[in-house]
């Protein structure tokens, strides 16, 4: 007898992540790390210029001290996931600059 397998719907996927998303924010700054795309490699940790982002038990990153921030986005830019995003205010990306 075959199983059916159950499509998942674009509901269901926006809502996997966001379940897996942890947000750390801070009075300039919001860090958000969604744990279900990281697969644990640690370029953020390695090249964070203040070190406010360690790997937990599961190894996953974490952001230790979310006001140390510097909002350089290395993190973001580096992660092959796309799993963290840096925002410089709740709800508003930082500003690229433009050359």
């Amino acid at each position: 007898m075959a199983t059916v397998t159950r499509m998942r719907t674009r509901k269901d996927v926006i809502d996997a992540a966001r379940a897996a998303t942890r947000t750390y924010a801070g009075k300039t700054v919001t860090i958000q790390i969604n744990e279900a795309w990281c697969k644990g490699c640690a370029i953020c940790v390695e090249f964070c210029p203040k070190s406010i982002i360690v790997m937990n038990r599961r190894d996953k990153p974490e952001v230790t001290e979310i006001d140390v921030c510097t909002k350089c986005m290395k993190c973001e830019q580096l992660c092959p996931d796309f799993a963290i995003v840096v925002l410089a205010e709740p709800g508003k990306p930082k500003a690229r600059e433009s050359r």
